[in-house]
């Protein structure tokens, strides 16, 4: 496998590691443990590390397909963001009401920063920065939805440290974005090397005593063991933590479909533009319709991704392929970097790439341990998993000990999941959702007025909005 066609991160890896990453051995013949966890991405290796942190004598053991970091922890935009899938009418009605509701919004603020800590501790070179995040206004419209969702954060006992509004002279003075009308700024966000990040987790994972197969992928999870086609790991406690990879495990198809994305870095950045741009505060970036997401890297690169001008979803729950994004998506998100940024028009592109990031049924996270069988599951961040899995990971460690914690008695705790419909109704409607909200998107842009489109898209695909 060709580890630096996956995405700028692992390209970065490997010319600092002076040649390609050499792979973990695989899983050969049968073992022991207490707890077996199926996946090396974020929420396998917070799991396993926080386990073995707060009990050495554990013997943990991670199961990866591929290598540790190959799907999205080693491909995303690199915001470890207080953010997560589910508004606060969601979380409120899994129990709680509204104090649970804020009870969730402060324990994924509280990850950005637990997220510092462990790369502190642990000697993680990631490159981890918090210095916030800005979600830009474009239009009057995109403004008073920023101002109205800040007018509900006061309501809900949110400070100007977790959000207050930018005019255009603040926003420019930070970013140099075209169009800018005005922003959402928020403290609890951190920039981080997505990569380096995930591959830096494993190796702590292994330094506490833990153990990461790679090129080991598991094609059955049953009560006490999970089964490679080589050999099996038996376990009081088998967590699958998959995400969007899960439908290639035998009876679990439905659960977590993958939802395609894609990404492009550009080349170095000159001094001239760099002063052009006045992106000093390295911030992270948000803009909607379409939905953008951006980074201003440490080696003075942007990254931006965001939706796929495309269908994100394919026959059968089919993943996207390692290679480049295709002409038409490269095409897509340069002309929104320009539209933001039209100085750097011309600037070069150094890397794409592709990937895919899960969602159940729900579109939001969950920590599920059924205690009785020691089976388990965790994820389905909907593409902001970089701050919700470290909480999930937290509350999934409480969860396997037996604790009674306030992480195991927030909402995303043993939440009841739902299966994803049947094929060819999921290629269907996911089709026709997809159109609905495009279509919606463009009119808002064109008009400055709300479509009812895009809330009919998301109340028919089941989204449940942003909390954060």
């Amino acid at each position: 496998m060709n580890k630096s066609a996956l995405s700028h991160w692992w390209q970065q890896m490997e010319l600092r590691n002076g040649g390609p990453i050499t792979d973990r051995p695989a899983l050969d013949g049968d073992r022991d443990a207490d707890v077996v966890i199926v996946g090396a991405g974020y929420t396998g290796l917070w799991t396993a590390l926080e386990l073995l942190t707060e009990d050495p004598s554990l013997q943990v053991v991670v199961l990866e397909a591929k290598v540790a970091g190959y799907g999205a922890s080693g491909r995303n935009g690199g915001a470890v963001i207080a953010q997560m899938n589910g508004s606060r009418e969601f979380w409120a009605k899994r129990g709680g009401g509204r104090e649970a509701a804020v009870r969730v919004e402060r324990a994924v603020q509280q990850a950005v920063a637990e997220v510092g800590k462990v790369v502190a501790r642990e000697g993680i070179d990631c490159g981890y920065a918090q210095n916030g995040v800005v979600i830009v206004a474009r239009n009057e419209l995109e403004a008073s939805r920023l101002k109205a969702g800040i007018e509900e954060d006061r309501e809900f006992g949110f400070g100007p440290d977790d959000s207050r509004y930018l005019e255009r002279d603040e926003v420019l003075e930070r970013i140099n974005i075209a169009g800018a009308v005005g922003a959402r700024f928020s403290a609890h966000c951190a920039s981080v090397d997505g990569g380096r990040l995930v591959r830096g987790l494993a190796e702590a994972v292994e330094r506490h005593g833990g153990v990461v197969y790679e090129n080991s992928p598991v094609i059955r999870i049953e009560q006490g063991k999970a089964s490679t086609a080589h050999g099996t790991v038996r376990a009081r406690f088998v967590i699958r933590a998959t995400e969007a990879y899960t439908e290639s495990i035998d009876g679990h198809r439905r659960q977590i479909v993958p939802v395609h994305t894609s990404m492009l870095a550009t080349e170095v950045l000159s001094e001239e533009q760099m002063a052009q741009l006045r992106w000093s505060s390295h911030s992270a970036l948000l803009a909607e319709h379409p939905f953008l997401h951006l980074q201003f890297t440490s080696d003075n690169r942007i990254t931006i991704g965001g939706d796929d001008p495309r269908v994100p979803y394919r026959w059968r729950s089919a993943p996207n392929p390692d290679e480049p994004a295709p002409p038409q998506v490269t095409q897509h998100y340069y002309g929104q970097l320009v539209k933001l940024f039209p100085f750097l028009d011309g600037v070069g592109i150094s890397h794409s790439w592709q990937g895919v990031f899960g969602t159940s049924r729900k579109w939001a996270p969950s920590a599920v341990l059924d205690r009785n069988t020691g089976l388990g599951w965790a994820g389905a961040y909907v593409g902001e998993g970089l701050a919700p899995s470290n909480l999930v990971g937290r509350t999934m460690r409480d969860l396997i000990l037996g604790r009674s914690t306030e992480l195991t008695a927030l909402p995303l705790a043993n939440m009841k999941a739902r299966k994803w419909e049947p094929e060819p109704l999921r290629f269907i409607g996911s089709g026709v959702i997809w159109a609905a909200r495009a279509v919606g998107d463009r009119k808002e842009s064109r008009t400055g007025k709300p479509s009812v489109l895009v809330d009919l898209g998301n109340r028919a695909a089941g989204f449940t909005g942003h909390l954060g």
